[in-house]
This record gives C-alpha cells, structure tokens and sequence, in this order.
C-alpha cells in the first residue's frame, strides 16, 4: 500500500522521540501546528518520491519505522525551509563540462535534474526499488 496523502503515518510524539536524541532545537521549538504541518509535507515528499517504487508492502498505520524515521527527516526540512522536499528544478540536467577557476558550469541538454537526499535514501534501503526496478539494499521478510 502507498503511504497517504491524507492520513499521516507518523506521529507528533513519534517524531518528537525521533528528533530528541538528535539535538533538533528547531523541531522541538516549533509548535505543534508547525510540526504537523511539516510531517503533511514531509509525508507527501516521501509519497511522492518512493510511492511507486516500495519493495514491501505495508499499511499506512504501519508503516516501517524507517519510512517513519524518512518522513521526520522530510519534516524537519520542510520545518526550516516549506517546499524544500519537491523543489522545481530547471537547471536541465547533468554536467556537460566544469571550469574550475571563476566556476562555469554547463549542463548537457535534456539531462534530468534531480534532488537526492542521502539521509533519506539509506533510511530507505531495502525498503525501495531504484527507478529502474532493482532493489536497493536487502529486504528482511520475517
């Protein structure tokens, strides 16, 4: 099952217990309508990018702790920066040719551009195939 785009997986105290041993001064300054509102957007980013692409199958009320953990990342970058999880990219793609003094870079035509968010991803490994169907890291089947 797909994680919602209505419903949210993860919790408030959740996310709390989650952004507390990681010293996030920022997450637990921000109200709680701050918070549930970074968790919608942080939701719907991982919705979004992964939605397609699970290579486990599970509720959104259950989701696995790591999507969980994924969605507080997105949080707290949508907390600090709203609309940073999906931004509209227009640069065109990948690097066609770099100079090193006075940086110039040009970008191949027709090249996608793309946003990765590391964090995010290793969190994900095993639980996501890549776009093109492969699984990354290994699955645990109890």
């Amino acid at each position: 099952m797909p994680l919602s785009y209505v419903d949210l997986a993860v919790t408030e105290a959740e996310a709390d217990a989650y952004a507390e041993p990681r010293g996030w001064s920022d997450w637990d300054a921000a109200s709680s309508t701050d918070k549930t509102a970074a968790l919608r957007r942080g939701q719907d980013a991982i919705a979004s990018l992964y939605n397609s692409r699970w290579a486990v199958e599970f509720e959104n009320d259950a989701a696995p702790d790591q999507v969980k953990f994924a969605i507080v990342e997105a949080a707290r970058r949508e907390l600090e920066d709203p609309g940073a999880m999906q931004p509209d990219l227009d640069r065109g793609g990948k690097i066609k040719s770099m100079q090193a003094g006075s940086v110039q870079m040009v970008y191949a035509d027709g090249a996608p551009a793309e946003t990765t968010f590391a964090a995010i991803d290793g969190l994900l490994a095993g639980l996501v195939r890549s776009k093109s169907g492969a699984t990354f890291g290994s699955v645990a089947r109890a």
